[in-house]
């Protein structure tokens, strides 16, 4: 992740530092990765389980154009989405339905993603896991709804030369055992 060039400028560097603690540092770029994620299954028969785990702080906004095509994406290709969010101890919950944001500021990322998420056309479901337990919990969750076998095909790269090979190494037998068998011993 690129902050700043090299510098000899303290506070420059000392505010790169202390942005590191905030979530995302405004980096975390969701859209790409539902929209990434959601185009591995055009290829892909709709023959199992589809689904996309989208484990994430929090942090982080989608613009109207990405939202539109991982709505169009994720109900064409009937992909479900399940958003397991890592939150912090004291964090704001995307369950707590008290929440009001000041007039002047907008929702914070994580309410905003989650009131986005539930206008998708496919199945979703969100998590929030505070510790390992709640995590395993939600993993568990999800392991039970998805349980259609997968369908795929693998494409083993190459060929099987084995046979050529064998052919060649008798070949070359027996070349060396008909010029051993015409080489003239010693004439002493």
């Amino acid at each position: 992740m690129y902050v700043l060039p090299l510098t000899d400028n303290k506070n420059a560097i000392i505010s790169a530092v202390r942005a590191t603690a905030g979530n995302a540092l405004f980096q975390t770029n969701i859209g790409s990765g539902l929209t990434t994620g959601a185009e591995l299954f055009n290829k892909v028969p709709d023959s199992g389980s589809r689904a996309m785990i989208l484990l994430s702080d929090g942090a982080g906004r989608i613009d109207a154009a990405t939202q539109e095509k991982i709505k169009d994406w994720l109900g064409r290709f009937k992909i479900s989405l399940y958003w397991i969010v890592l939150r912090q101890p004291g964090g704001i919950s995307i369950f707590n339905t008290s929440y009001k944001a000041k007039d002047d500021e907008p929702l914070p990322p994580q309410i905003e993603l989650n009131e986005f998420f539930k206008t998708l056309p496919s199945p979703f479901k969100a998590y929030e896991a505070e510790d390992p337990k709640t995590l395993q919990k939600a993993i568990e969750d999800i392991n039970q709804k998805e349980k259609k076998p997968i369908k795929y095909f693998e494409k083993i790269p190459g060929q099987d030369y084995s046979t050529h090979c064998f052919v060649a190494a008798m070949l070359m037998m027996i070349a060396l055992l008909t010029l051993k068998m015409i080489e003239v011993k010693s004439w002493l």
